[in-house]
């Protein structure tokens, strides 16, 4: 235990030598920075800093060189020795240095501007703006290097993006101003591209555009949202086309918040939006599609609420609704009456069901209750009508035509004629009808059925059916 402790002393004796051995050249080092020789304390302290063991003395000998580079880099400056200048500072890597370093770079373009060198004096205000990004001459580098890129180099889009940093950086800084004043040279260009961009479809990036363009002191506000507004329109416009009705209303919306001087304009589109919900959903209840009509006839209170043509159109559904179950209802009482043949009834019936609900069947029926009132009370009569009626009249003059055929090779006492005969046919409700013509080489027989019921007239052979034709 005693050697062990005897041990433990020996090392903290030999740790305090080291530590007193390693302060002593950083005092000796301190001791060349005070009496202004810079490069041999530079030289003491890396030779220590690459053997030393006290992490807390290495930094301080790493900032204690770093302002010996410092000072070397104010000596080289005032001396006009540039590169060593820039040199020195770069490695004194302190924010002193750095604020001396971007001093060095305004000076040397300065320098280049006065031999009328555009190039490197832009190449200097690059440099600056890229190893000092935060030093206090940024807003004057941000400001020249607008200058170049706007005067010299043509180069509107790096001018823009130079100018955003400078003013979300260093708003109403005195070379912001300045700038600020450059750059609205190419402001109305860039407008006038966010207004073709809108005005031909491409809404999204004119408005991408037109908000940047907003946030700077570039633009006229009230002008460039009144824009942004006509965007916005015109989007809405596109989803109209496209009866996308709810995006139209949204973007309608949006459009008014912009500039609220369009309300009227805009209550008028969204009142013709809410009618084209109206107009989709009577196209919808005319083909009785009422589920998908009634959620178009509500959207359009999305729009316009209490919407008057919309309650007024939600009440003809609901009335045609009804109308139709009750003219089905009146179609199935009309075919109990015609099954018992109360025909008038049924016909009656049906009527009402078509007045209820237009449908081509009720009609047709009605039409065949009629024919069969007809028929009932006087059948071959009625038989002679739906003959004579035949597409005005074709039936009897044909027969006429083909008997003054006749006559050109008979004498007219030669000629038989039989007039329509009517006979009961096969069927319920069905009679014959026939006419002969005779000579003494020639005979026609016509002869055709007739449907009392649904007035068909149905030829029963070859001369009677072209005799139809």
């Amino acid at each position: 235990m005693k050697k062990t402790g005897y041990s433990f002393v020996l090392a903290g004796l030999a740790l305090l030598l080291l530590t007193a051995c390693e302060i002593n050249k950083l005092n000796s080092a301190q001791d060349h920075y005070n009496n202004k020789r810079y490069a041999a304390a530079i030289q003491e302290l890396d030779a220590y800093i690459g053997k030393a063991k006290n992490g807390a003395l290495i930094t301080r000998s790493e900032i204690l060189r770093g302002k010996c580079y410092h000072e070397l880099g104010l000596m080289a400056r005032q001396r006009e020795s540039w590169d060593l200048a820039v040199k020195f500072l770069k490695l004194s890597n302190s924010e002193e240095a750095d604020q001396a370093l971007a001093d060095v770079y305004k000076t040397l373009c300065l320098k280049a501007l006065e031999q009328n060198n555009q190039r490197l004096a832009l190449d200097y205000v690059n440099a600056a703006l890229r190893e000092i990004p935060d030093s206090q001459l940024t807003p004057e580098m941000l400001s020249r290097r607008i200058g170049f890129t706007l005067d010299v180099y043509i180069d509107h889009d790096q001018a823009w993006e130079d100018y955003k940093m400078l003013y979300d950086r260093y708003p109403n800084n005195s070379y912001e101003l300045v700038a600020r004043k450059q750059i609205m040279r190419i402001v109305p260009n860039k407008v006038e591209y966010a207004r073709q961009l809108y005005s031909t479809g491409y809404y999204n990036e004119g408005l991408v555009l037109l908000f940047e363009l907003g946030k700077y002191p570039v633009v006229d506000t009230e002008v460039n949202n009144r824009m942004i507004s006509e965007a916005y329109l015109g989007q809405a416009e596109s989803f109209l086309e496209t009866q996308d009705y709810m995006e139209a209303d949204r973007f309608f919306r949006i459009a008014m918040q912009y500039d609220p001087a369009i309300e009227a304009q805009v209550s008028r589109r969204l009142e013709d939006v809410a009618s084209l919900y109206i107009k989709r959903g009577d196209e919808l209840l005319a083909r009785k599609e009422f589920d998908e009509a009634l959620i178009y006839y509500r959207k359009s209170f999305d729009i316009i609420p209490n919407y008057t043509a919309a309650e007024k159109a939600i009440a003809r559904l609901n009335t045609l609704k009804a109308n139709i179950i009750r003219a089905e209802e009146l179609n199935q009482q009309a075919e109990k009456a015609e099954l018992g043949g109360k025909y008038a009834e049924a016909q009656s019936l049906y009527r009402q069901a078509y007045n209820l609900d237009a449908r081509n069947e009720y009609r047709s029926k009605a039409a065949q209750m009629q024919n069969m009132i007809e028929a009932t009370n006087n059948p071959t009569e009625f038989a002679r009508r739906i003959i004579n009626e035949y597409r005005g009249g074709l039936l009897n003059q044909r027969i006429q035509q083909q008997k003054g055929v006749l006559l050109r090779t008979n004498n007219r006492n030669e000629i038989r004629d039989s007039g329509w005969k009517f006979l009961i046919s096969s069927g319920q409700f069905k009679y014959e009808a026939r006419y002969d013509l005779i000579t003494p080489t020639e005979t026609f027989f016509y002869v055709w059925q007739v449907n009392l019921r649904d007035r068909v007239i149905t030829p029963l052979n070859k001369i009677s059916e072209n005799l139809m034709r």
